[in-house]
C-alpha cells in the first residue's frame, strides 16, 4: 500500500508539472498573438521572432519569463484555443485515471462516486462558462477555477479523507 500511495505522489506531481508546463506555453502564446498584429498571417519563424521582440521589457512577467514550446508557434490562435481546451480535457481525465487506480488499489469502493463527482463538476463548469458566454457575463474565471480542482489530486483526497472519516464512525 505504502508504494502505490508513492508511485500515486510521484505519478501525480510529474504530472502536475509536465501539465503547468503545456498550459504555460499555450497561454503564453495567446497572450503573445494578441499582441503581435496579424499573427495568423505570420509562418512558425516570424510568430517566434515576433514574440521573443515583445518580451523585451518585460523581465518580471511571468508568462514571458519562460520560454515556449517550439511547435506551438506554428499555431494559429484558433488553434492554440483548440489545444488549450483538449488539453483541459486531458488533464482531466488523466487526474480522474490517476485517482480511480489509487482508489482500486487502496481496495476503497468509491470509484463510482470519484466518476460521477468528476462529471458532475466538469458539467457545472461547462454550464456555468456557457451561461456566462449568453449572458455576457465573464464566469472563465469560475469555471477554470472548477475544472483546476479537477486538474489536481484533491478530488481522490477528498474522497479518501472522506472514507477515513466514515470508518471511524463505525
Amino acid at each position: 500500500m505504502r508504494g502505490t500511495v508513492i508511485c500515486f505522489v510521484i505519478a501525480t506531481l510529474a504530472l502536475g508539472f509536465f501539465q503547468e508546463r503545456v498550459k504555460i506555453s499555450i497561454n503564453f502564446n495567446l497572450k503573445s498573438a494578441g499582441l503581435i498584429a496579424d499573427y495568423d498571417s505570420l509562418d512558425a519563424e516570424s510568430r517566434m521572432r515576433a514574440i521573443q521582440k515583445s518580451k523585451i521589457g518585460r523581465p518580471y512577467d511571468y508568462y514571458y519569463s519562460h520560454n515556449s514550446v517550439n511547435l506551438l508557434y506554428r499555431l494559429n490562435v484558433r488553434e492554440l484555443v483548440v489545444l488549450k481546451w483538449l488539453a483541459s480535457v486531458l488533464f482531466v481525465f488523466t487526474h480522474l485515471s490517476l485517482g480511480l487506480w489509487l482508489l482500486k488499489a487502496l481496495r476503497l469502493g468509491m470509484r463510482r462516486w470519484l466518476v460521477q463527482g468528476y462529471a458532475l463538476l466538469f458539467g457545472a463548469a461547462a454550464v456555468v462558462y456557457i451561461i456566462g458566454v449568453v449572458l455576457g457575463v465573464d464566469f472563465y474565471l469560475l469555471a477554470r477555477r472548477i475544472v483546476g480542482f479537477l486538474q489536481s489530486p484533491l478530488p481522490v483526497l477528498v474522497l479518501i479523507i472522506r472514507s477515513k472519516f466514515d470508518s471511524n464512525d463505525g
